[in-house]
């Protein structure tokens, strides 16, 4: 391989690597911190269909949308929420659904 090839080898390459971190990027969701957190909870209620308990909404969240929910958080937006009146309602103690 001469020296013009392995040019044109290393510029593929780095061709490459850009376009696997541009698809990355694009498919990565935008991130606010709040509000990223506030439609994973959301989301992971919509996608149960029915009510889930705090730590399972937070074990979800971790595991599916790799983000760390803090418990007391949680339940404070929830609460929060349902006081408003709005999307959320509390099925029994810390397990929650959209309403």
């Amino acid at each position: 391989m001469d020296e013009f090839d392995r040019f044109l080898h290393y510029q593929q390459r780095i061709a490459e690597l850009t376009l696997e971190e541009i698809k990355r990027i694009r498919n990565r969701p935008v991130k606010t911190p709040r509000t990223y957190k506030l439609r994973v909870i959301e989301t992971i209620l919509r996608k149960a269909g029915g009510p889930l308990h705090i730590s399972e909404i937070i074990r979800i969240a971790e595991r599916d949308y790799d983000v760390t929910l803090d418990r007391d958080s949680v339940a404070s937006y929830l609460a929060k929420k349902i006081s408003q009146g709005k999307q959320f309602v509390r099925t029994a103690p810390n397990t929650f659904a959209l309403s």
